[in-house]
């Protein structure tokens, strides 16, 4: 038979159990809110081109997401794009319907240069697969689209130009991009080489096949 100091401890964990289902319970409802609040002001899927079903499948027949095959075929294309353009970071990043997946880099670091990703909602590249069209964004700080950005708030990105990578069908699948740490103006000239080079990257993607791992040459 349980005495009355057993009673009360088995009452007092009963009571801490109780607290903590309340405290979860709460916790969970915010979530749930918090995520109908960010399904409802999602664009809906059938308006938003990132979702094109026909857009995703030219990315998965050029196998452009996949980081370990794309790396060694551009990498030198990106290197070659950050000295051209002068700025210490440029990428070949991919779209999908809610991650970017940085296919291709030069320059990166940090958490970025190990995940090789970020949320699609994240991505100033969606917005050149969104508009079809090259995006320049001089100030992150200044510019009201960009200025709450984490890669701004956080990693430190000031200015970014990127334009259209596309698939050989012309969907557009990604973009190629650079990025500074400094507010800088980008001129055409800037951008006609980040179009020479999505171009090549296109077309080493579609013509490649089977790379041989870190040489960015077809396997024999």
């Amino acid at each position: 038979m349980a005495d009355a100091g057993t009673d009360r401890r088995w009452g007092a964990v009963s009571e801490h159990r109780e607290q903590e289902r309340e405290r979860d319970q709460v916790s969970q409802n915010e979530w749930v809110h918090w995520l109908e609040e960010v399904l409802e002001s999602a664009p809906a899927e059938e308006d938003d081109v990132l979702f094109a079903p026909a857009r995703l499948g030219a990315i998965a027949a050029l196998g452009a997401d996949d980081v370990e095959r794309v790396q060694p075929l551009v990498g030198e294309l990106l290197t070659g794009a950050a000295q051209d353009v002068g700025t210490p970071v440029s990428l070949a990043n991919v779209v999908l319907s809610g991650v970017q997946v940085i296919a291709g880099e030069h320059g990166l670091a940090g958490w970025m240069a190990q995940a090789r990703a970020t949320p699609a909602e994240w991505s100033l590249c969606a917005t050149v697969v969104r508009r079809g069209e090259a995006y320049v964004v001089p100030d992150m700080a200044a510019d009201e689209a960009t200025a709450q950005n984490p890669l701004h708030l956080v990693d430190g990105f000031r200015s970014y130009a990127g334009v259209p990578l596309t698939a050989p069908d012309g969907q557009v699948i990604g973009s190629v991009c650079v990025l500074d740490t400094e507010v800088r103006r980008y001129s055409e000239a800037d951008l006609d080489v980040l179009r020479a080079v999505a171009a090549e990257t296109t077309r080493r993607m579609a013509g490649a096949g089977e790379v041989t791992p870190g040489t960015g040459a077809p396997a024999a």
